[in-house]
């Protein structure tokens, strides 16, 4: 193993996904030497394929969740207080997968008579011992590695749920205010979820700013409020402002 290949690795260690062309410019190489690389690594079953890029094996990835729940676990805290600070009591809502949108489900332990809906496992156990709180977890393919369930099922039954508020993690936002993730299944749940909530947060901590993902969610204009750690790159606090979206932070309350 190379210097450039043990990089890679700890990269998607990281982030759980890195892609192609991203790498091909971090290194200053082509793809196809990006590409030779990550087969590389494959063959040491040090990581996965995927299309466009390459994350970790099975074995590895919920590991790889625990690590990223640790990592600025403080940080996600804060950002869980500041959006529950938000929600009424009786309110229902729509939370998303996530790290960050976990730390959310904790901080709400503490209203009442919420109504939740959720693809994400280990939200509907954070919210379970409230009794007066209904949950209700979406139908659809259980992903280990990250308790999430995703897939068309997932979709089919989010469609009949119309919620007040959806809380949305991601993993980038580009300079354009585009909002991005790594995987198109959890992406058309996302979708599907955010056509269907009146209110629709965002909840990032700061690295996801000029993050590496590359599907397409939604553009951070298409929200009601940005709920992060610390303040926006200036192109994105310029879009937020043109586009009405509220910023929140822990300096700003």
């Amino acid at each position: 193993m190379n210097v450039r290949h043990a990089e890679l690795l700890e990269l998607v260690r990281q982030r759980g996904y890195v892609s192609i062309e991203s790498m091909a410019t971090r290194f200053s190489v082509s793809t196809q030497t990006i590409r030779r690389d990550i087969q590389s690594l494959c063959d040491m079953k040090l990581l996965e394929r995927h299309h466009g890029g390459a994350g970790l094996p099975p074995a590895s990835d919920a590991l790889a969740y625990t690590s990223r729940k640790v990592r600025n676990a403080r940080q996600k805290q804060l950002i869980g207080k500041l959006v529950a600070a938000e929600i009424p009591n009786g309110a229902s809502l729509f939370i998303d997968i996530g790290t960050t949108t976990e730390a959310v489900a904790k901080a709400l332990v503490d209203h009442r008579d919420l109504r939740i809906v959720t693809n994400h496992i280990a939200v509907a156990v954070a919210l379970s011992e409230r009794t007066d709180f209904q949950i209700t977890l979406a139908g659809g393919v259980v992903r280990k590695r990250d308790q999430a369930v995703t897939g068309e099922a997932t979709v089919e039954f989010l469609e009949n749920f119309k919620v007040s508020f959806g809380i949305f993690g991601i993993g980038a936002i580009d300079d354009e205010g585009e909002l991005l993730d790594y995987d198109y299944r959890d992406v058309q749940v996302s979708k599907t979820a955010m056509a269907n909530a009146r209110k629709r947060f965002v909840v990032m901590d700061r690295t996801k700013f000029n993050g590496d993902a590359m599907v397409r969610v939604a553009n951070i204009a298409d929200f009601d409020a940005l709920f992060t750690d610390g303040e926006p790159p200036p192109r994105i606090r310029e879009i937020l402002l043109a586009s009405n979206v509220r910023l929140l932070t822990p300096e700003s309350r």
